[in-house]
């Protein structure tokens, strides 16, 4: 699939296994060798980046200092916020964790003499801004840096400023690469310019300039998956609109939080609540004696909010 970006963990058992012999992880590729043919669902797979399901949650806003900790609920069960219809909002990526992230042979050396996997990951976050003359596709490209079990140096970083959401609602796609060759590495480096780093500041009308930024930071990702190495990891597309009682996500202002999980109940919100304190997400509702935990998944945390002039 060279001219596709698909995650590892959605592509087939022989592809799958190929990769993994590539970056030197055979023990995890004579897992998927054995299931050529066939990889039955709910099977544990060696490595938590291979999973290929999604969560969303949502945390609304609270007032700072009440509480520690504070509620999360279901993306999926909260009403809409109405008075976002055809306004515009700023996006911002609050956290990146990296749980699980493959190795590549390039970084074994880190692991060798810092006792760290260090990961180099490139972002990328889309989107579609509603114009006076329909929509705007736009994207973000970022390298970030992360050791393995911790979160990428980033809070509140800006991605889109200005984004118009129409009345039906808007969508996002996020796109992950684990860069694994030294050549890449190097050239990653040329993405982190002032100008992405600031983010994306979208006007009301088209911008024609926009259409080769946007097509170099999508060829980018997919350049960047299928390039020896180079790993794939995250790609999830999330939807919100206005519904009222309806299947799907819906639309408000807070921070939305979307991870990679085995299976699509792997975690019940009710078990789980955001500690502002220590900017985490925790575990709660714990066995006697069970010390508490953070979430065990890689995870992006994007806030929402309404733009002011």
């Amino acid at each position: 699939m060279p001219d596709e970006f698909v995650p590892l963990g959605e592509q087939s058992p022989s592809e799958i296994a190929h990769k993994l012999r590539e970056i030197g992880d055979d023990k995890a590729a004579q897992f998927y060798e054995s299931r050529v043919d066939s990889l039955a669902e709910g099977l544990h797979k060696p490595h938590d980046w291979l999973n290929k399901g999604y969560q969303y949650g949502f945390i609304p806003l609270f007032e700072p200092g009440k509480r520690h900790p504070h509620e999360i609920i279901s993306a999926s069960d909260m009403p809409a916020n109405e008075s976002l219809k055809n306004q515009r909002i700023d996006v911002r990526l609050h956290k990146f964790h990296v749980h699980e992230y493959p190795m590549a042979l390039t970084q074994a050396i880190s692991e060798f003499f810092f006792g760290m996997n260090v990961h180099t990951v490139l972002f990328t976050f889309e989107a579609y801004n509603q114009v006076s003359k329909g929509t705007e596709h736009v994207a973000f490209n970022q390298v970030y840096e992360a050791v393995a079990g911790q979160d990428a140096g980033v809070t509140g970083h800006p991605i889109f400023l200005e984004l118009k959401v129409g009345s039906n609602g808007i969508g996002f796609t996020c796109r992950t690469v684990n860069v694994g060759s030294s050549n890449d590495q190097k050239l990653v480096n040329t993405i982190n310019s002032h100008a992405v780093k600031a983010g994306l500041h979208l006007l009301t009308t088209a911008q024609p300039g926009l259409i080769p930024f946007v097509g170099i930071a999508q060829e980018l990702a997919t350049t960047f998956a299928n390039r020896s190495k180079n790993i794939p990891v995250q790609r999830f597309t999330l939807g919100l609109d206005f519904e009222k009682g309806a299947t799907g996500a819906r639309l408000d202002i807070g921070t939305y939080i979307a991870f990679q999980v085995p299976h699509p109940a792997a975690v019940s919100w009710k078990d789980w609540s955001y500690d502002a304190e220590t900017d985490t997400v925790v575990r709660k509702n714990l066995a006697q004696g069970e010390e508490t935990y953070t979430l065990p998944y890689n995870t992006v945390m994007f806030r929402i909010s309404k733009h002011q002039e």
